[in-house]
């Protein structure tokens, strides 16, 4: 069973006890930083269980201070708490954590929205357009400057063709063969050329695409599957609780809990132990035994404190 709540400003607070020295100064009275407690709350909005850890320097000073200021503690550290969590600053921090738990972004769902929409068809649309643009390139340079180019890949195709082996080494060997015929007709015939390199370029596009189908089907499908397990998770992304939701959720944990403690509950002591009399007491949670300690006077005030932020949640709708 999921652990009740006992969070955001009332967990800043049971992280050292009760302290009241000047509500005001409260973080500096309890030696706290302005981060420590934004984390604490951060941490206890996000989570499923209470994380207020404090250094014994803490607790000791909510220790020292007396039982009659306790109530305004609670009301001074709830201001500071939910100060922050209605900022700007912690809605863009909740919204960030939300989309890192579900693993969501703008560019990912652009992508995913892609890969969902694009098939076969597109990819060799793309490529037959790439491969019309090289041509017309191709087309509108001299014949020396093709020259140029020629001379260039004959040195690539011969690096590659004296270390394939096979079948490759067969391949690369015709393809050189035919790149100095069409370097020869250059010194002869530049415009045979022209056309001639032209249309074997294209050719040899259109030979890598029919080569690299499988391959890009196969990668096209690893996409749309990755897109459609990205869809799931952002329709789980969108569906998540909001900060408010969430915030009410933990508030309303945090007063039914404290409306369960019994307060009046007696004591025994047993060995160096106090145990409650009633067995059923001594199977409590933490969080509620934590409550029963802290006292009815600040439990209370805490109470009432998340009753009236539950209803300024409700009014916002």
């Amino acid at each position: 069973m999921k652990k009740n709540f006992f969070v955001v400003a009332f967990t800043v607070v049971a992280g050292g006890w009760w302290i009241a020295a000047r509500p005001a100064d409260i973080v500096a009275d309890l030696a706290l930083t302005t981060e420590q407690v934004q984390q604490t709350a951060f941490t206890n909005v996000t989570s499923d269980h209470l994380t207020a850890t404090y250094s014994q320097k803490v607790r000791q000073l909510a220790k020292n201070i007396p039982d009659g200021s306790r109530v305004a503690a609670v009301q001074a550290m709830g201001a500071v708490v939910r100060s922050y969590v209605s900022s700007a600053d912690f809605k863009n921090r909740y919204q960030n954590w939300l989309k890192n738990k579900y693993g969501v972004s703008d560019d990912q769902t652009r992508n995913a929205a892609q890969a969902q929409n694009t098939s076969m068809n597109d990819v060799q649309a793309a490529y037959n357009q790439q491969a019309a643009m090289v041509q017309n390139a191709f087309s509108q340079m001299p014949p020396a400057t093709l020259a140029m180019m020629i001379q260039s890949q004959i040195q690539m195709v011969q690096q590659e063709a004296s270390n394939a082996e096979g079948q490759e080494k067969t391949a690369k060997t015709q393809e050189l063969t035919e790149l100095k015929r069409l370097q020869a007709l250059s010194k002869t015939k530049p415009d045979e050329f022209k056309k001639q390199y032209v249309a074997y370029s294209n050719k040899s596009l259109q030979k890598q695409m029919a080569q690299n189908r499988g391959n890009v089907e196969g990668e096209l499908a690893e996409q749309k599957a990755q897109a459609a397990d990205y869809q799931k998770r952002l329709a789980e992304y969108k569906t998540a609780p909001g900060l408010n939701t969430a915030l009410k959720q933990r508030l309303n944990d945090f007063i039914a809990l404290a409306g369960s403690v019994d307060f009046d509950a007696q004591l025994t002591k047993r060995g160096s132990k106090m145990e409650f009399v009633n067995p059923e007491y001594r199977n409590k949670p933490d969080n509620w035994k934590l409550l029963f300690r802290m006292g009815k006077e600040p439990v209370q005030a805490a109470r009432t404190f998340a009753q009236n932020w539950v209803k300024d949640l409700d009014s916002q709708k």
